[in-house]
């Protein structure tokens, strides 16, 4: 049993953490000052191994819209991903990298990569 978990974990941690911005252009700009928080923060991205990624509302984005059931009234969703491939985190509105730090900070597989 102890082998298989640790099976589990150490091929969960090959997968990096992800974020999610889902937007409609019309009312892109939640997602300009997202962008624009994330990119200042590149180190504890980095540090985090979080991969970001947008997807505009449009034909090409629809499957991934409805796998993660994304509410096409709202301008803006920020989602993220554990390493376990599980939704974290939801939000419509601009999340802080203190928020985000945070939230990632207090995962079990986190304080166990900040002890290594």
């Amino acid at each position: 049993m102890k082998l298989l978990l640790l099976t589990i974990f150490l091929l969960m941690a090959d997968q990096p953490r992800k974020v999610f911005l889902f937007y409609n252009e019309k009312n892109s700009g939640i997602w300009t000052k997202q962008v624009s928080e994330l990119d200042s923060q590149k180190k504890g991205i980095k540090d985090r191994d979080i991969v970001i990624t947008s997807y505009k509302l449009s034909a090409e984005n629809e499957t991934v819209w409805k796998k993660w059931d994304i509410d096409r009234s709202k301008p803006f969703t920020f989602i993220l991903v554990g390493r376990d491939g599980g939704e974290k985190h939801r939000s419509n509105q601009m999340v802080t990298h203190q928020e985000l730090f945070g939230k990632i900070d207090a995962m079990p597989m986190r304080k166990s990569e900040i002890k290594k």
